[in-house]
């Protein structure tokens, strides 16, 4: 009887342990996209704001770009490589990097090499089906290659971490293989976790 009564008791448990969750109810609020909120301590879109503004400001102001006054040097978007401890979205960086300069005036910016092969592709397809097709051979040349890498640090103990962001781009001349500009920023984090009591 005893354990009859123990057995009932874990189930009216489990069942009501199972439950709650689906009791809640979600809630989604707009808000706006500069608002700044970290939940879990991760990389997140604040630290991406932080980031560009950073590199997009030390990229226009760096000596690299007083060559090119008469025309606008043209710029290839290559690999930024997450070499980070957590999933990061390099392309999002590249994106706001290349808008921003783009929105500058003062670079143009070349399709990306994932990009680029779907235009000769259709730059060959116009030779056979297109009445008036584009030249081919006829790209604009790059002068630049955008590059770079996200690389982290983590550093914890008894529900206290620091994590530092380390994230740097270059600016490499096509011609000379020089690197004309490099920029780095840092995001540092000091994230603490309290133990929850039930």
């Amino acid at each position: 009887m005893k354990k009859r009564s123990l057995v009932i008791a874990a189930l009216v448990i489990a069942v009501l342990l199972v439950s709650i969750p689906s009791c809640s109810s979600l809630k989604v609020k707009r808000i706006d996209e500069n608002e700044n909120i970290d939940l879990s301590g991760s990389w997140n879109d604040t630290d991406i704001r932080q980031v560009c503004s950073s590199l997009i400001d030390s990229c226009l102001s760096g000596g690299w770009i007083n060559s090119y006054i008469l025309d606008k040097p043209a710029i290839r978007v290559g690999r930024i490589v997450n070499n980070s401890s957590e999933h990061i979205d390099t392309a999002i960086i590249a994106q706001k990097i290349e808008e921003a300069l783009i929105n500058s005036g003062k670079t143009k910016f070349l399709a990306d090499s994932s990009t680029i092969s779907q235009v000769r592709q259709e730059q060959a397809d116009q030779q056979y089906f297109a009445a008036d097709p584009v030249a081919l051979a006829a790209e604009t040349g790059a002068d630049f290659l955008l590059q770079g890498s996200v690389r982290t640090n983590v550093d914890q103990i008894e529900g206290k971490t620091v994590r530092t962001y380390y994230v740097s781009l270059e600016l490499v001349n096509v011609q000379t293989a020089e690197k004309s500009w490099v920029g780095n920023d840092t995001v540092k984090k000091y994230i603490t976790r309290s133990k929850y009591s039930l």
